[in-house]
């Protein structure tokens, strides 16, 4: 693999681990919308948004650090 290769591949990867932690806060934000707000019940619909609150949490605490482990090079590379 050239220099050139590595860093695009650095690059892309960068943008994903970005945007999973970016879209991780919408989706935990959109869940307290639902949690608290009248968005889908009057006064909030606790199942629901918090199911959708644990899951922007997974993606953008949990998800970036698993992806990054497992594209981590190898000491040997």
């Amino acid at each position: 693999m050239t220099p050139e290769q590595r860093e695009q591949l650095a690059r892309a990867r960068f943008g994903i681990l970005a945007a999973a932690r970016a879209s991780g806060v919408v989706l935990m934000l959109f869940g307290l919308w639902i949690w608290y707000g009248d968005l889908l019940d009057e006064g909030g619909n606790m199942l629901v948004g918090a199911l959708v609150f644990f899951l922007g949490f997974f993606e953008s605490l949990l998800l970036p650090k698993m992806l990054a482990r497992r594209w981590r090079t190898p000491p040997d590379a």
